[in-house]
């Protein structure tokens, strides 16, 4: 087993979580704001989204899911093609700004991770230790291990704070057995 099958067996996991944990709420619920000075689900679920959809697309020198091959995927959350926008250094009003739809957050979601996955499924060792520019202008080039590995914990932070919030907003219901 390498890397990338270990990480593309923990996001397919979080992807079926992730899936779960939006099934049964409202729109409302999504885009509420737990508290004055947090995050919604559905502008977190968009973020981490993004931020993977840019990493991989990145690492594979291919076009984004969000705005590649007429997906419009941007379209439909309404918002700017923008593919450098992750949501990063948003501040809170752009964060509320940003009302995605349970349709749109699990279709994305579904488009995003069968791109990742694909790319994982062909991506060796060696892959991992190829240097490619950081996202991020002015940063130096880095392997890609390395920039795949920010994805990933973004990821995994991210699924954490969307389980929390929904357990807030609707208890623990099924994940407390």
């Amino acid at each position: 087993m390498n890397a990338a099958s270990i990480i593309a067996e923990r996001i397919t996991a979080s992807g079926k979580s992730l899936r779960e944990a939006l099934e049964d709420l409202t729109e409302e619920e999504i885009n509420a704001q737990p508290g004055p000075n947090d995050n919604p689900i559905g502008w977190m679920t968009w973020h981490m989204l993004r931020f993977e959809d840019r990493v991989i697309s990145h690492i594979a020198g291919e076009a984004q899911v969000w705005s590649g091959g007429g997906s419009g995927w941007h379209e439909k959350f309404g918002l700017p093609e923008a593919p450098e926008d992750t949501g990063v250094g948003h501040s809170l009003n752009r964060v509320l700004a940003i009302r995605p739809g349970r349709a749109d957050l699990l279709g994305y979601l579904g488009a995003v991770r069968e791109k990742t996955l694909a790319f994982l499924e062909g991506l060796s060792d060696t892959g991992l230790d190829r240097e490619v520019e950081d996202i991020f202008p002015g940063r130096p080039r880095l392997p890609a291990g390395i920039l795949l590995g920010r994805f990933f914990a973004d990821t995994t932070i991210h699924c954490g704070q969307v389980f929390y919030v929904r357990g807030h907003l609707k208890g623990w219901g099924k994940y407390g057995r």
